[in-house]
């Protein structure tokens, strides 16, 4: 694990340190991923709402069909072959950190006036919908691709269910977009600028033995632990 002391940061009373979390393989995925969905998603509208220009939107909305695939397909080998914090079990509910998932939520109802809860990789409370994500733009892009030659599969009628997992994928974009400038704004992790360069910034409490008496020190390595629980 990378870890970069920062200097810049003058409490005495907590140290920052910038740690390497997202490898570069997971980033590709994750704006390969980012770019064919909001490409799928302006052409898609386009097909259905401008007729004059759908022809040529169709053809882009199939390049960008290809490139959400290649992100998808390296998302979903990463789950079974990735690092420790890339594996499907780091997205799975955590029944021993349901105390920052609960956090979270408080967080978010009152639009970042309660304290954010620290996590060192997948947020606690996202990560199952990661997993919900990843299930619908599998289906989205089966029945996208498949509804040309079989619309109808069992009694289900493809381009609609193709749109009902659009709009879907749609909101959860809306909810994530919003929910990653909160964590910017309101944090000290660096979100944003985490998936860009893989380091998110961790602010840790430094706790003194001669004033807490049988408290248990918790370390960064620790934090990195997906089953561990958080150092507050």
């Amino acid at each position: 694990m990378t870890q970069t002391p920062m200097p810049m940061h003058t409490d005495p009373n907590e140290t920052v340190q910038r740690h390497l979390v997202w490898r570069g393989w997971l980033r590709l995925a994750h704006w390969s991923m980012a770019a064919g969905t909001l490409a799928l998603l302006f052409t898609g509208w386009l097909i259905a709402n401008a007729p004059s220009v759908a022809d040529h939107a169709v053809q882009d909305h199939y390049l960008a069909a290809y490139l959400l695939l290649g992100g998808l397909g390296l998302r979903l080998w990463l789950l079974l072959r990735g690092g420790e914090v890339e594996r499907f079990k780091t997205l799975l509910p955590d029944l021993t950190r349901t105390h920052v998932m609960k956090d979270m939520v408080r967080f978010y109802i009152s639009f970042g006036r309660m304290p954010l809860p620290r996590w060192y990789a997948h947020n606690p409370l996202w990560g199952p919908v990661y997993l919900l994500l990843l299930l619908a733009l599998v289906m989205v892009a089966a029945t996208g691709f498949a509804q040309q030659q079989w619309p109808i599969v069992y009694g289900f009628y493809l381009p609609s269910m193709h749109r009902w997992w659009a709009d879907a994928i749609g909101l959860f974009v809306i909810a994530h977009l919003l929910a990653v400038v909160l964590h910017d704004w309101k944090g000290t992790a660096c979100d944003v600028s985490a998936m860009l360069s893989g380091y998110r910034i961790f602010v840790i409490k430094r706790i003194d033995p001669e004033e807490i008496v049988g408290t248990q020190r918790i370390s960064v390595e620790q934090i990195a632990r997906p089953s561990s629980r958080d150092p507050d």
